[in-house]
């Protein structure tokens, strides 16, 4: 019954928030900072949680628990949130069985969980104080290069609910995602999906391992003006190297060694040849500047000295379908790859 009676409270407080916030909305137009008016939206509603908290006693402190996040920030969270959003991991929080209400721009691009985040909001880039307040969250998980680009916004964010932040320097698989699924109160969902990646991680090693034997592979991406080499985290760096367990190039591993979770390496085209392997995945955008640099490449004298080349070895990679370093991405990447490298 109290915590009935709490929620009917909430709701009260979040009609009373949100007939504010359209005063507010109709003050500042169309601006996208933050203002005092929404400002004072976000305390009315703080105001009504924190009295609505103070009559529920101890029953909210039974709701609530105490995290550490990345940022080394103590966070007062609820045990079991409902309506979490986030801004750059929705693949991690839908693996833990929880539907995010909304997410950043980049997660509505994640090819493998578009379908499954078809009545998610976007929350927008920089990130909108206004939306987020609308959509009454309990929970928000944010990366902490958010709070790095967009101090003052994140500022404002803080006191609309409770906000941890998590940081891309870590393993996404055994560190990111475990770390969610237990904020977002579902840490056995972690266990279970991590055994059954790992079972078919273990597989497709023993495939790769089989067909290439001590044959290195890299991975390549070609755009107007620049060329750049993945290295660890997206782009199929993390899933090749830390899942497939594929060997790298010399001049590759030394770059991984530098920099555990670097993403990309930008060298030079004379370059190319020491960091470029026996199987070499390119990427190429499908546009007209992209594909002239990658035609150009292809009639140089080094592109066609390069083993993988005279091999027929090059493996393109579709774009879309390997832009994240999200675990979903990691996952189904990790096995269309293997396949690739064993045909």
């Amino acid at each position: 019954m109290r915590r009935e009676m709490n929620r009917f409270g909430k709701r009260i407080a979040a009609w009373l928030a949100l007939a504010v916030l359209v005063v507010a909305l109709a003050a500042c137009g169309t601006n996208t900072e933050p203002s005092d008016t929404v400002q004072q939206a976000t305390n009315a509603t703080n105001e009504s949680n924190h009295e609505q908290g103070a009559k529920a006693g101890e029953g909210k402190a039974a709701d609530t628990r105490t995290v550490t996040d990345d940022l080394q920030r103590e966070v007062d969270i609820p045990t079991a949130p409902e309506r979490v959003i986030v801004s750059d991991f929705s693949s991690e929080v839908l693996a833990a069985g929880v539907s995010p209400i909304a997410v950043g721009n980049n997660d509505q691009k994640i090819i493998y969980t578009q379908s499954l985040l078809k009545a998610a909001d976007t929350i927008g880039d920089p990130p909108s104080v206004e939306k987020i307040l609308e959509l009454q969250p309990d929970l928000i998980l944010m990366s902490t290069v958010m709070q790095q680009i967009y101090p003052e916004i994140m500022e404002q964010i803080e006191k609309i609910a409770p906000l941890a932040y998590i940081s891309f320097e870590q393993d996404p698989v055994y560190d990111i995602f475990p770390k969610i699924a237990d904020w977002v109160g579902k840490p056995e969902e972690a266990k279970r999906w991590i055994a059954e990646y790992e079972q078919e991680a273990q597989a497709a090693r023993e495939q790769v391992k089989e067909a290439l034997g001590e044959q290195t592979v890299s991975i390549f991406r070609i755009e107007k003006g620049r060329l750049r080499i993945y290295v660890n985290r997206n782009f199929a760096g993390y899933m090749l190297y830390r899942g497939l367990k594929a060997h790298p190039p010399a001049a590759v591993a030394d770059e991984i060694a530098k920099s555990e979770f670097a993403s990309a390496v930008e060298i030079s085209l004379e370059k190319l040849h020491d960091y470029a392997a026996d199987h070499m995945f390119l990427i190429v955008r499908d546009t007209a500047d992209d594909q002239g640099a990658y035609e150009e490449i292809q009639k140089s004298a080094l592109w066609k000295s390069l083993p993988a080349v005279q091999k027929g070895q090059i493996h393109l990679l579709d774009t879309d379908k390997y832009y994240g370093s999200d675990i979903a991405t990691i996952r189904e990447t990790m096995k269309e790859a293997a396949a690739m490298l064993t045909e």
